[in-house]
């Protein structure tokens, strides 16, 4: 009986035993860092003050605005977007061109040009908040619209006002606008437009400038009227992973990126990316700091952002934000 009864206590110590065990706190390795995205490390704020005329209002302060506003947000955006008074969203011209540069830019020797188009029907105040942060890290920044924004005469209006911006005494611009470090971009109809001027201005640039030289193109959700065996600069084509409007799969690959033979060309489709997140706030749009890494990296050559494109360990694959990051031959090859 005696032995019994230690067998039993031993019984009960060991059943103890095991349920403060089975209760303790679960040991829980910390989660693999990720390493830093191009968003945590480019999308910010430049170093220099932006100067624009461009002031801009709540979109839904007009009926136009206030129906582009509740779509958006059915398609998942999360900020208000922000328009400026260009009609139909205002009584101001519907054709236009607005520019930002760094404020302090007399004291510069000279700044790189971004000719950005709007999306078809966008205003140009929806992308205020890029122009500025791409401003603020030392580009021009101009703006060409006229509501369609879909053909290349629409950069081609860009590219007129800063050359005569930029031969102008009178502007703050003056002998400012470095043209031989110039980069065209857009969004939708008018990524579309900037392929169109990827493949039109390398061959006249310097018949508009003798300084004028074509650095890229920066194409985001691009429509389908361009096609990228004609594109012979560098070329980076964002996309996004919820992106009905412009899926990844569709023409941005079929005629575009995977024909684009002249010259490097990237595409990354982005996590959480829809078409109208260009025009959501800069941390609601994922791709914001890989599209400033991209523009550094052309126009400044800027070290960290290059190795986000270039090299055998490049690190936009390795980037969480994107569910696909490729590249072709041609930038395989760049060192």
């Amino acid at each position: 009986m005696t032995r019994c009864a230690a067998w039993m206590r031993s019984g009960v110590a060991l059943v103890g035993v095991l349920v403060a065990v089975a209760m303790a706190p679960a040991a829980v390795a910390d989660p693999p860092d990720p390493g830093p995205t191009a968003q945590s490390v480019f999308n910010k704020p430049g170093p220099y003050p932006v100067a624009t005329a461009v002031r801009t209002n709540p979109c839904q302060d007009s009926i136009l605005g206030m129906f582009e506003h509740i779509v958006v947000h059915l398609f998942g955006n999360r900020d208000d977007m922000t328009c400026t008074q260009a009609f139909p969203n205002g009584l101001e011209s519907p054709v236009g061109v607005n520019t930002y540069y760094p404020a302090d830019i007399a004291e510069l020797p000279s700044a790189p040009l971004m000719v950005f188009t709007s999306g078809f029907s966008a205003n140009p105040g929806m992308y205020d908040a890029l122009a500025r942060q791409w401003a603020s890290n030392g580009f021009v920044v101009v703006i060409p619209y006229e509501f369609f924004n879909s053909l290349a005469y629409v950069p081609a209006l860009g590219v007129a006002t800063a050359v005569v911006a930029n031969r102008d005494p009178n502007s703050p611009l003056y002998n400012k606008v470095d043209l031989s470090r110039t980069l065209f971009g857009g969004h939708s109809g008018g990524g579309q437009a900037s392929l169109q001027a990827g493949t039109l201005f390398p061959g006249i640039a310097p018949m508009i400038d003798p300084a004028m030289r074509v650095r890229g193109v920066l194409a985001i959700e691009p429509g389908p009227l361009a096609v990228g065996a004609l594109v012979s600069v560098p070329t980076l084509f964002l996309t996004g992973y919820n992106d009905f409007v412009v899926p990844d799969f569709a023409w941005v690959r079929w005629w575009q990126y995977n024909l684009t033979f002249q010259a490097p060309a990237w595409i990354a489709n982005a996590r959480g990316v829809g078409h109208f997140s260009p025009v959501d706030g800069l941390d609601n749009y994922l791709s914001a700091g890989t599209a400033l890494a991209w523009l550094r990296y052309q126009a400044f050559g800027d070290e960290v952002a290059k190795d986000y494109f270039v090299g055998p360990n490049w690190r936009l694959p390795a980037d969480k934000t994107y569910f696909s990051v490729e590249r072709n031959a041609l930038a395989d090859a760049v060192n």
